[in-house]
């Protein structure tokens, strides 16, 4: 699947010393992107970047 390629991606990365195809700032935004959707989801308004006060604990509770 395609999160065994980005794993070996990054181990090869650290092996052989040079940049991952995926690095941690791409991994960042892309969690940031779905708190977001979840924060605006919960508080049904517009979420503006970069959000504040905000992350996967405050869902506890909220599916399921």
């Amino acid at each position: 699947n395609g999160h065994s390629r980005l794993f070996s991606d990054m181990i090869e990365a650290i092996i052989c010393d040079h940049q991952p195809y995926v690095d941690a700032y791409a991994g960042r935004d892309a969690l940031e992107l779905v708190l977001a959707i979840y924060k605006s989801q919960k508080e049904d308004m517009f979420v503006k970047f970069p959000i504040k006060d905000f992350s996967s604990t405050y869902m506890k509770g909220y599916f399921g």
